[in-house]
């Protein structure tokens, strides 16, 4: 008899990610197929595809389904395993029996050997092995390749399980986040790695016209234009036109200059995308500026300096200039500020300081004590702060004037959406 391996279903529960893969799509347009593998439709790994959710599946009999088919005479004892798999691990051996008839079969093939520790995107070959039971050896079946998505937790709103929702995860966006977040085992590391990236990693300046965003997200009601920000920024395809500053040396492609908001929405959005409950505060009034360095720029106080020069970008802490009426960043659980917008500037004799500290505290400790907020301080990096010692190193109240701006400031909390039209 001759066996086949028809199909591979990860998301076999709709309603459940405790034992089965979430629910995904490629992105607002289009969905992901169910069953993910299916041997009459070619696809590549990143077609096949499934994300499962770290918290969720703990301690759970996490397991895909699978169906094969049987064909000719002969014995219809069989036994059938799967080796590799990378995260999801090798399958044991399953028997399947095809007595009575049967052409087809529904075999469940249990993740024993899953490892769910941490973020990851990876690729993985699972190499598909059968034998007839009672004979000592494996014969190849079948190798099938896809790419596997896991998550700290199912990601909270505006991302959604709803099934068949366009706000289920994105898989365009997850091939970005989980490669950012990989191996971060915690929401804070999560957040970090992706406020750090949001920050540094693509080509992204601040607006030093008038601090205006470019993808749509401000306040509870508005929406993050996440398409537009997958393509033009994480894929690196902004339009050549319009043009920002144009025919100045500060011309740019427009839709790479950004502001506070377009930076804490699109974080806060990936981050919970990985299962990090990160999310988009309001803090107004803000003020002036202690010496920070905005997306993309320098050493910064006077951040709406303009294209033509008339002004600098960093005068004296005292004298006039421009000041943030409001900004946006992002809270970790509602506690800690994460910045991707702007970091802190610290002079190189400072930096060198934390991290001559940071080194000596390593080395007295034998390694036990490694003083990460001191890297974090020598970066300049607004992350994992209390609000009170956020506002100390960014804003400006030394003269009446300053105090004044800042005066009544909160910080709010504001409903994350993004758009699926």
């Amino acid at each position: 008899m001759n066996i086949a391996l028809k199909t591979i279903t990860f998301n076999h529960d709709t309603a459940s990610a405790s034992t089965s893969a979430m629910n995904i799509r490629r992105n607002k347009d289009f969905e992901v197929s169910i069953p993910e593998y299916d041997a009459a439709i070619p696809r590549t790994p990143a077609e096949s595809c499934a994300a499962y959710a770290k918290l969720e599946t703990t301690a759970q009999n996490v397991f895909v389904r699978t169906v094969f088919t049987g064909s000719g005479g002969g014995n219809p004892h069989f036994e059938v395993q799967a080796l590799g798999g990378g995260v999801l691990g090798a399958l044991d051996p399953q028997s399947i029996d095809f007595t009575g008839g049967a052409t087809t079969k529904t075999v469940d093939f249990p993740l024993t050997h899953r490892n769910f520790a941490a973020i990851a995107r990876q690729d993985v070959t699972w190499q598909w092995q059968f034998r007839d039971q009672g004979n000592p050896n494996w014969q190849s079946l079948v190798s099938t390749s896809h790419r596997i998505y896991v998550v700290l937790k199912v990601p909270p709103a505006p991302w959604t399980q709803t099934p068949a929702d366009k706000r289920n995860p994105w898989t365009d966006l997850l091939d970005f986040s989980c490669v950012i977040a990989t191996e971060a085992q915690s929401a804070g590391d999560a957040a970090e790695l992706i406020t750090k990236k949001v920050h540094t990693g693509y080509s992204l300046r601040y607006d030093i016209q008038s601090g205006a965003p470019r993808y749509g997200f401000v306040l509870t009601g508005s929406s993050l234009q996440l398409t537009n920000w997958i393509n033009y920024v994480l894929k690196g395809n902004a339009p050549a036109t319009p043009i920002f500053c144009n025919a100045t040396a500060e011309q740019y492609k427009d839709f790479w200059i950004v502001n506070c908001y377009d930076c804490a929405a699109s974080a806060a959005l990936m981050a919970k995308l990985v299962g990090a409950d990160s999310d988009y505060y309001f803090h107004s009034p803000f003020g002036y500026l202690n010496y920070v360095e905005p997306i993309g720029r320098g050493k910064c106080n006077n951040p709406f300096y303009q294209c033509q020069g008339g002004a600098t970008a960093a005068v004296g802490p005292d004298d006039a200039r421009t000041s943030f009426g409001n900004h946006a960043y992002q809270k970790l659980g509602g506690t800690k500020n994460y910045d991707a917008c702007m970091r802190e500037w610290l002079s190189p004799l400072a930096k060198f300081l934390l991290i001559l500290v940071w080194f000596i505290l390593l080395i007295i400790s034998f390694g036990t004590i490694n003083a990460k907020n001191l890297l974090l301080r020598a970066g300049g990096w607004l992350i994992d702060l209390t609000q009170a010692d956020y506002n100390t190193r960014t804003i400006d109240t030394d003269q009446p004037f300053e105090a004044a701006a800042a005066s009544g400031g909160t910080q709010a909390l504001q409903t994350l959406n993004f758009s699926v039209t």
